[in-house]
Order: structure tokens, then C-alpha cells, then sequence
């Protein structure tokens, strides 16, 4: 008890000699006194005068309190005698015991009557610019939590007025809530507009840094962000800003820009602009038109280098116009007119929820070449597979339709494109797709689904009445094949590059073609051959013509996991017919082949009078491949043939030898 007795005896102590010292800062420090110090100082930080025309006073306890007023602050030289700003109250509270325990606890800051006048110069320099000489350098870190700000009660400018360049907003309202490291913090603000200008011009520099860009901005429910990235030697880039008028209704809260003018480096922008409920719920409508730039020029401003493309002259001009409108938590384009090198889109398009960043569209695309836009070809094929996309369809929101009047992509040629396009839940859905392709037409039902660890794609595809010549030489690259007929497919798949896609390809695929040919084999030239073998004749000379043509062409095949299986091959023209089976493997383009060709009287490049089915194997690649006899299935055939030919004669002995043996009997 004794010890207890001390111990508060000595907190006693230290709670009153706090209390008697608090006393004597309070009676014996005037804070006046050092006017004339303080003034000194802010002219040696600032460059500027400050004049403290009403008295200064200080309070200790419960809070550290500095109130003073009337005072102002001078301008820079240049522009003219009359302040930069001017208050006629200021008071700053801050909690006493948190700052003993070194936390910087902020009370309400007031301000009242604050006169703020923003000014330019000729040489075009604000006067809220070059404040003092450059920083000194920076003083050691505090220790943990030193002057640590945990929070700001509030800040509350009452009765004030700011100016610029003859604009001047008075009766300026501003009340800020609780300010906490973290969290928002409420903001009020009302005031009225004491004067329109005949014109307004603001201009600066935008310093984009690697900071800077991967910030996001927050005004109302409107959000804006991303990354970019620039280069290290990236200058600041010049903005400017100007309208011949600007009028700002605060009572009814609207404002209206019916021209202005805006530029951020090699980008000009003109239009108009109104808003409404700007203090409450902000509604924006604007029309824009960009004049034609270069996105290399205007993206090399900012320190970022563009790919390089198949087309240098790629991405050499854009120029855009149309309508923008903001309110309800969307942002919507209309009458949208984006010009970029020789490609037009027109229509509307928005965010229809800024939250979840869900995207509508309605687009019409006169023509575009995809491959212009792609990475240069390599000399050598790169041995990396390309990626393909799987996590980034998990937060699509998507509704929308597109046409295209013309379109090239990965060397393929389409007309009269429309695509219906959603996506939710990771799952992006292509229907229906439709389009003129080589002469016949297209559709198509794609579904790429990234909701699991390995994206999955379905793909139900038709062409009908293509030119399958010019399919497979823009697409394949190939021209071993030549008609016209109908491709279907039904094949479903998953993996995260290119490779596995086609190694887990799994489905249904048909084709039939009419009137066309097989480039690179002369299946005649090698029946011959086989012909020549079976009736032990000298086998033809040459090399044959290299191509076979075709009245039909069918073939369907099961696709299980990437490998190709048909067996009901089937290629036929006046006298000849050729039917097999076999596979083919789509990753590594390898075939396997067992095909039998029937040969009829009277076939042109075989011998008078033949009929026979010859044996033939089909192997190589796909784009390289080898036929040839069947020679172990030729040898099968001589000896049925072997077999017929002498079954009589064998018979009649047969029979012989039975009578001979009755008559022993």
C-alpha cells in the first residue's frame, strides 16, 4: 500500500508541475512577440511577404491551439502589390497529450474569409508557382511513429473567394469530414460564380511518371485507371486548356462550355461541353472531335515505344469525333467516328456500369487488315508456342454486336462479317457469327471459357460453297488442294498455348468437295506402278504429273485428342474410285494412310481393258506427302489371284481323287 501511496504521490507531482509549466507558456510566452521572426522566415522559404496585421493566439491545453488573422501572403515579383491570398481568421488545433507521445493529432482546421487570387503572367507563369528556392535536402528519417499524422478532425473553409485571370467563384463553401489514412473522407462544396469571362486559358506540363500512371483517379462514381509504361527519358509533356466561355451556375449547379479547346502534346481536342447536378450526382454531356495524330508521336512524348509491326506504316493515324455522356454510373459514346490508318468505325459504345466495368457495344468496321498490326515475321520459327489468353476473360462483362465490311486475319479474307458478343462469369460466347468467305459462307458459335486454371474453347463452324483453293492457300499456306464444297466441325478443346489446344482437340469434322484436285500427287502415275507390279510388267517411267483431279471428295473424321481418325475416305471422278482409312496426327501433321484405288475399263492412263483394285499407303506429313503401292497387300492380292486362276484345275483333281477313292471302296 505504501508503494501504491508513493507512486501516486509522484504521478501527482508530475501531473502539476505539467500543469504549472503549461501556466507559465501560457502567462509568460506571448506569441507575438515573434511576429517579425515568423514573417523572416516565410520571406527566406518563400520568397514571399507575409503580414500578420491582427494578433496571434495561443492556447496549451487540452489542445495546442494557434488562432490568427487578418494576415496574407505577398505575390512573387511581377505581379503587382496586391496579395496572393489573404485570410481574416485561421485557427489550427492539435491534441496535446498524443503529441507528447510523439502522434500528430489534427483538430479542425478553420478558415475563414480566405482570398485567393491565381494570376498568369506574360511569360506565362502562374503566380502559385516558384515557391522559394529548391528544397534542401532532405533531414534524417524520424524514428517509428515521430510526428506520425493518425488523423485530421476536419477542414472547413467558410466566406471565401477564389479568382483566375477575371473568373472569380464567391460565397466558396468548402467542409471536409474525419480525414483517416485509408479511408475517404466526406466533401462539401458550394459556391457561386461572381463573374462568366469572355475567355479562360490554362496551360501547363504533364509529367508522366511510372508513379503517376499506375494511379487511379476518383471523381464521383466516375473512376479512371491503368498502367502504362514509359520510358526513363520521358519529357514532360505541354497541356493546355481554353474557352471563349464559361458559365457556372451553382444554384441550379450546371455548366456550359459551348466551345473549348484542349491539347496534351501532339493531341488537339475541340468541342463543346454541359453539365448538370455537379455538386450532387455529376451528369456530363460532351461533343468531341480529335484531330488527326500520330499514336507513335504522341505515345513517343510520353517515353513509350510502340511494337514493331509487319506494316511499318502501321498505326501512323488516328483522328476521332462523336458524343460522350456521363452520369448514373456510365459512360456512354454515340455517333462514335474512329479513324485509324484506313479503317473507319462507326456506332456507340459504353460503360454501362463503371463498378463492374461492364461493356456494350453496337459497331460497324468498314475494313481492317489484323496482320498489318502484328509482330514481324521471324526468319526462323520461334520455338516458344504463343500464349493464349485464360485469366483475363474471368472479369469480362460484355454485350454487344460488331460488322465488318472487310477483314484480314492470320492471312484469311472475310466479308460481310457480324458477330454477336457476350461475356460474364469468365465465359465469352461468339454468336452468332456470319460471313461471306471465299466465294461461299461462314458461320460459327465460339465459345472460350477461362474460368478454370486452363482456358477451354468449343467451336461449331460451317463453310459452304468455299473455294477451298483459295482457303487453304491464305490459311495453310498450302495449295495441294483445289475445289469447291462445305467444311463443318464440331471440336471442343482446352490448354494455354497454341500446342496444347490442338494436342487436347477433341470432336467431329467433315468435308466435301466438288470439282477440284490433289496438288502434288498423281495418284494414276502410281497405280500404273502398282498395275505394272501385279502383271510383272517394267514399271512406267517419270515422275508423273504431280496432280490429281476429282469429281468428289468426302472424307469425316473423329478427333481424339488431336489425332484425326477417318474411315470413310472417298475420292471419285469417271473411272476412278479410291476409298481407305487412317489418321492424322494435327500437332505433328503426320498421316497414316490405307487407301484402296478401284480402277474401270477404259480409264485414261491405265492399261486397255484393266479393271483392278490397287493397294496403296499414304504417308508422310501433311504438307509433304508420299504415296505409294501397298506392297505387302499387292503380294496378299497375287496370291488370291494365284489362288482363282488354277481353282478350277484343282477342283477337278480334287474330284478325280475322290472317285478313285469310291471305286477302292
Amino acid at each position: 500500500m505504501r508503494v501504491l501511496k508513493f507512486v501516486a504521490i509522484g504521478f501527482g507531482g508530475i501531473v502539476a508541475l505539467l500543469v504549472v509549466v503549461l501556466l507559465a507558456a501560457r502567462l509568460l510566452i506571448n506569441p507575438n512577440d515573434y511576429k517579425d521572426r515568423i514573417a523572416k522566415a516565410v520571406e527566406a522559404s518563400t520568397g514571399r511577404e507575409l503580414a500578420l496585421a491582427g494578433d496571434i493566439r495561443l492556447s496549451v491545453f487540452p489542445w495546442v491551439a494557434l488562432e490568427l488573422g487578418p494576415a496574407s501572403l505577398g505575390n512573387p515579383p511581377g505581379f503587382g502589390a496586391e496579395p496572393f491570398a489573404a485570410v481574416r481568421h485561421a485557427a489550427l488545433r492539435v491534441r496535446l497529450l498524443p503529441l507528447l507521445r510523439r502522434q500528430l493529432q489534427i483538430g479542425r482546421l478553420d478558415i475563414d474569409g480566405l482570398d485567393l487570387r491565381l494570376q498568369r503572367n506574360a511569360a506565362g507563369q502562374g503566380n502559385w508557382q516558384g515557391f522559394g528556392a529548391a528544397a534542401p535536402s532532405p533531414a534524417p528519417a524520424p524514428g517509428p511513429g515521430a510526428g506520425a499524422l493518425r488523423e485530421l478532425a476536419g477542414v472547413a473553409i467558410s466566406d471565401s473567394r477564389v479568382s483566375y485571370q477575371g473568373l472569380a467563384f464567391e460565397k466558396v463553401n468548402l467542409e471536409v469530414g474525419r480525414v483517416t489514412p485509408g479511408e475517404p473522407a466526406p466533401v462539401k462544396l458550394r459556391f457561386s460564380l461572381a463573374a462568366a469571362p469572355r475567355a479562360i486559358s490554362l496551360a501547363g506540363q504533364f509529367e508522366l511518371t511510372p508513379d503517376v500512371a499506375k494511379s487511379r483517379y476518383r471523381l464521383a462514381r466516375l473512376q479512371l485507371g491503368g498502367s502504362l509504361s514509359t520510358g526513363p527519358g520521358a519529357a514532360p509533356v505541354p497541356w493546355s486548356f481554353s474557352t471563349p466561355e464559361l458559365s457556372v451556375d451553382a444554384a441550379q449547379q450546371t455548366l456550359h462550355a459551348p466551345d473549348f479547346s484542349a491539347q496534351l502534346g501532339a493531341a488537339h481536342l475541340t468541342g463543346s461541353l454541359e453539365a448538370s447536378r455537379i455538386l450532387d450526382a455529376p451528369g456530363v454531356r460532351a461533343a468531341f472531335k480529335l484531330a488527326p495524330l500520330s499514336p507513335r508521336e504522341l505515345l513517343a512524348q510520353f517515353g513509350v515505344t510502340l511494337p514493331r509491326t509487319r506494316d511499318p506504316r502501321a498505326l501512323a493515324t488516328l483522328a476521332a469525333s462523336g458524343n460522350l455522356a456521363y452520369g448514373g454510373n456510365a459512360l456512354r459514346g454515340s455517333d462514335l467516328d474512329v479513324h485509324l490508318d484506313d479503317s473507319a468505325l462507326h456506332g456507340n459504345a459504353a460503360l454501362t456500369d463503371l463498378d463492374t466495368r461492364a461493356i456494350g457495344f453496337d459497331l460497324a468496321l468498314d475494313r481492317i487488315d489484323l496482320d498489318r498490326y502484328r509482330s514481324p515475321e521471324q526468319a526462323a520459327p520461334s520455338s516458344q508456342p504463343a500464349q493464349l489468353p485464360g485469366g483475363a476473360l474471368e472479369g469480362l462483362l460484355m454485350n454487344g454486336t460488331l460488322t465488318v465490311g472487310s477483314a484480314t486475319v492470320a492471312g484469311v479474307s472475310l466479308t460481310q462479317l457480324h458477330a454477336g458478343v457476350a461475356a460474364r462469369g469468365g465465359v465469352t460466347h461468339i454468336a452468332p457469327a456470319t460471313a461471306k468467305l471465299y466465294g461461299g459462307n461462314y458461320t460459327g458459335d465460339i465459345t472460350l471459357d477461362g474460368r478454370g486454371a486452363v482456358p477451354a474453347m468449343s467451336l461449331k463452324q460451317s463453310m459452304s460453297g468455299v473455294d477451298v483453293a483459295a482457303l487453304a492457300r491464305d490459311f495453310l499456306k498450302s495449295r495441294r488442294l483445289s475445289g469447291r464444297g462445305t467444311i463443318t466441325s464440331n471440336l471442343t478443346t482446352r490448354g494455354g498455348t497454341s500446342d496444347a489446344l490442338l494436342k487436347s482437340l477433341n470432336g467431329r469434322a467433315a468435308a466435301s468437295i466438288d470439282d477440284g484436285a490433289i496438288e502434288g500427287v498423281d495418284l494414276w502415275f502410281e497405280i500404273n506402278r502398282a498395275l505394272s507390279l501385279i502383271q510383272k510388267q517394267s514399271l512406267p517411267s517419270g515422275q508423273g504429273s504431280g496432280r490429281t483431279r476429282f469429281d468428289t471428295f468426302k472424307a469425316s473424321a473423329d478427333v481424339v485428342n488431336g489425332v484425326a481418325s477417318t474411315h470413310d475416305l472417298s475420292i471419285a471422278s469417271q473411272n476412278l474410285r479410291v476409298t481407305g482409312q487412317g489418321t492424322a496426327n494435327l500437332a505433328t501433321e503426320a498421316i497414316d494412310l490405307r487407301v484402296k484405288a478401284t480402277v474401270y475399263k477404259g480409264a485414261a492412263g491405265a492399261a486397255a481393258g484393266t479393271l483392278a483394285d490397287v493397294p496403296l499407303t499414304i504417308a508422310g506429313t501433311l504438307t509433304s506427302p508420299t504415296v505409294r503401292p501397298d506392297l505387302e497387300a499387292l503380294a496378299r492380292a497375287g496370291v488370291q489371284q494365284q489362288i482363282e486362276k488354277h481353282k478350277e484345275e484343282l477342283q477337278q483333281k480334287l474330284q478325280d481323287q475322290l472317285k478313285d477313292l469310291l471305286k477302292f471302296k
